[in-house]
């Protein structure tokens, strides 16, 4: 087995000092402007650590503009989730508790697959919502896919929601009676290059479409409070955890949690430059295949379910997972961990305030500690948490890129 030993240059003062362990969240933070953007994460690890705050911000905004959205939302007969990337993921968490609540159709389609696939990539039911979900706004494939939907479908109405009050989504506000548009605080339009309160804000911005009102506030204002508490509170068990050892993580998740795990995943593979190996698999089909790529270098990250039917095939899984002696390290999240197999080695990471919440609001918070993870994975490969793509393989915002259409003019 290798060993590894961490060194971190730490320059918040004048001179760099080297050290044997990870440098505290706390002194990280209590670093000022200057050294933290020079140790190149000015943006991320507030970003981070803000994101309590932006829910609560999130949920208010929604209700402010509750009559942008609500009569098109009771109006449709059918809702489609879309953006692209992490954006995209904000709808995976979010499809089955909306379709849950609202007794509708709905369903979450990666903004690319609607302009590569075109109409059959919507349901083919009538009057439709498209919910558009960006940090910028800005996106290619997002702006073209509301663009080419509003020439040809005059049955689709639209609803973005967006962190940039001045991307090309935020200011289609106006400009067609079809479009509604909730703008977040320009404080969550990340400046990192991943996203992370954008992320989180954006979904807990989804489910106000759930209603009812006075339940979703009290749900965000106890995730908020959970979290913070989270962050707030002692964070040695996270930073002194190996993730600098890893060499490959999955994560693992179904329903709302899935898409927790995928946005995890990406973070990780963002954030590491795609130096650690990362997959997302539902809790059912991680046997069906990708359960061979846990070895001894990697991680296993999951958001454990509060519904008990989820949670139930999850502890079998983890059952199954320590029989065979696969994993070298598991990451919990969730309000109960009692009761599941677990080894010393596994980083448990308790959040009381999910008790008896829904998943969607586990997926939240749990991928807040995968933000953790991948922020201090970062730092162990000598990376820049506000702009870790070394080669500029990835960018803040896709560039620009051709978009065709058939002759006929399908989208």
């Amino acid at each position: 087995m290798l060993s590894f030993v961490l060194v971190v240059e730490f320059s918040c003062s004048t001179a760099l000092r080297s050290v044997a362990a990870p440098v505290s969240f706390s002194e990280l933070r209590s670093c000022g402007e200057g050294g933290q953007r020079a140790d190149g994460y000015g943006h991320t690890l507030a970003e981070i650590f803000q994101q309590p705050e932006m829910w609560r911000d999130a949920a208010r905004r929604m209700g402010d503009a509750s009559e942008d959205w609500q009569e098109l939302v009771a109006q449709a007969a059918a809702i489609v989730l879309t953006g692209s990337g992490s954006s995209y993921y904000v709808g995976k968490c979010v499809e089955a508790p909306l379709q849950r609540r609202m007794g509708k159709p709905v369903v979450a389609v990666e903004a690319g697959e609607l302009l590569v696939v075109g109409a059959g990539a919507l349901p083919a039911i009538r009057p439709l919502l498209v919910v558009s979900f960006s940090r910028s706004g800005d996106s290619p494939e997002s702006s073209a896919v509301v663009d080419r939907l509003l020439e040809e479908e005059p049955e689709v109405r639209h609803l973005v929601i967006t962190c940039n009050p001045e991307g090309r989504q935020a200011k289609a506000a106006g400009v067609d009676p079809r479009v509604g548009v909730v703008v977040l605080d320009e404080r969550c339009c990340d400046r990192s290059l991943v996203m992370t309160s954008s992320f989180t804000s954006l979904v807990v911005a989804a489910l106000a479409m759930g209603g009812p009102e006075l339940e979703y506030l009290s749900q965000v204002d106890r995730v908020a409070a959970g979290v913070s508490a989270l962050l707030e509170g002692p964070l040695e068990a996270i930073e002194e955890f190996p993730v600098e050892q890893a060499e490959r993580m999955v994560a693992v998740g179904s329903g709302s949690l899935q898409g927790a795990a995928l946005e995890t995943a990406l973070k990780m593979l963002e954030m590491t430059d795609g130096r650690v190996l990362t997959r997302a698999e539902t809790s059912l089909g991680l046997r069906h295949g990708p359960m061979c790529s846990l070895r001894d270098r990697s991680l296993l990250f999951v958001p454990v379910p509060s519904q008990e039917v989820p949670r139930a095939y999850l502890e079998d899984l983890l059952a199954e997972i320590d029989r065979k002696g696969l994993a070298g390290w598991k990451v919990l999240v969730g309000a109960r961990l009692d009761g599941l197999e677990t080894r010393p080695e596994d980083l448990l990471v308790e959040v009381p305030a999910l008790e008896g919440l829904p998943d969607e609001w586990v997926a939240v918070a749990s991928v807040v500690v995968g933000q953790l993870l991948a922020f201090r994975r970062c730092r162990a490969e000598g990376l820049r948490p506000d702009e870790p793509s070394v080669e500029n393989s990835i960018t803040r915002v896709v560039q620009g890129f051709n978009l065709h259409r058939t002759a006929a003019g399908e989208i």
